[in-house]
């Protein structure tokens, strides 16, 4: 399966944004594990109203009971100015700038989710929701971790901050007068924090591309793990299901093979860029 054949998955999903997970009042990782569905109720006049989450009712209790404004048990109502971004994506920031122990911190993710792997439930429907929810857990702890590794290490050295802003496309589309050179010098670390808290990490052949021109690595083949990519679309998007209506394997064998393979991926990029916590 070719990487551009499949990219009908949706990069832009909205709906998985970490400010969602701020309003609730959860973790961005315990939103992974949440299948939901995101409305806007408008009045006649086509007027935003409030936004509507209403949670699969097969999401682990665990997490729905963090949430304090959920009703009728699954559905929580978020008035529009709560979704005003403000200082979104400073406190973004600042938040992934803490943490400097970003081989450690997904290690531990991933071995939470080997011993979740474990667990025996009688029931086999709870079963195969909970490794439903490992799996899409597994590829969204990669995503932070690349996330939180591009950003700290962009952020924090000038040298690659600068190849940053020299070869991603969104600063080709920026045109401006010499005479405004300082007031845009300015504004270019906000714009590049923008930039990279907007992107969407499991998106791997744009994030392959930016970490290569950024770091100047040799960034590890993304072909495997990228299969594991489209079967959390599959898991997230399509109910389970592939294109062709089969079931996606999530059984206990199929999740070590997922772990080992993601594992091994994130070793790889953490040699390339000398990180060992």
């Amino acid at each position: 399966m070719g990487y551009y054949s499949n990219l009908d998955i949706d990069f832009r999903e909205a709906d998985k944004n970490p400010f969602i997970a701020d309003v609730l009042g959860i973790t961005y990782e315990e939103l992974l594990f949440l299948d939901y569905k995101f409305y806007i109720d408008t009045s006649k006049n086509g007027l935003i109203q409030t936004y509507r989450i209403e949670f699969d009712k097969d999401s682990p209790k665990e997490i729905l009971s963090k949430i304090d404004r959920l009703e009728y048990g699954f559905i929580v109502y978020i008035q529009p100015y709560e979704l005003e971004f403000g200082d979104y994506y400073q406190r973004e920031y600042e938040s992934i700038s803490k943490n400097d122990r970003h081989l450690e911190k997904f290690n531990s993710e991933i071995d939470n989710l080997k011993e979740l792997s474990k667990l025996t439930i009688e029931s086999v429907n709870l079963t195969n929701v909970l490794h439903r929810q490992i799996c899409i857990g597994i590829i969204g702890t990669m995503e932070t971790f690349l996330s939180e590794v591009f950003i700290n290490l962009t952020m924090n050295d000038s040298a690659n901050f600068q190849r940053f802003v020299e070869n991603h496309p969104e600063f080709r589309k920026r045109k401006f007068e010499l005479r405004d050179i300082f007031n845009e010098q300015d504004k270019i670390k906000q714009t590049a924090k923008e930039v990279m808290l907007d992107t969407i990490y499991h998106n791997l052949p744009s994030v392959k591309i930016m970490f290569i021109s950024t770091f100047k690595i040799n960034f590890p083949d993304i072909g495997e793990v990228y299969e594991y990519v489209m079967m959390r679309h599959d898991l997230v998007h399509r109910n389970g299901k592939t294109k062709d209506g089969k079931s996606v394997i999530t059984d206990e064998k199929a999740i070590q093979k997922m772990i080992q393979c993601v594992s091994e991926f994130v070793l790889k990029i953490s040699k390339e860029l000398n990180i060992f916590d």
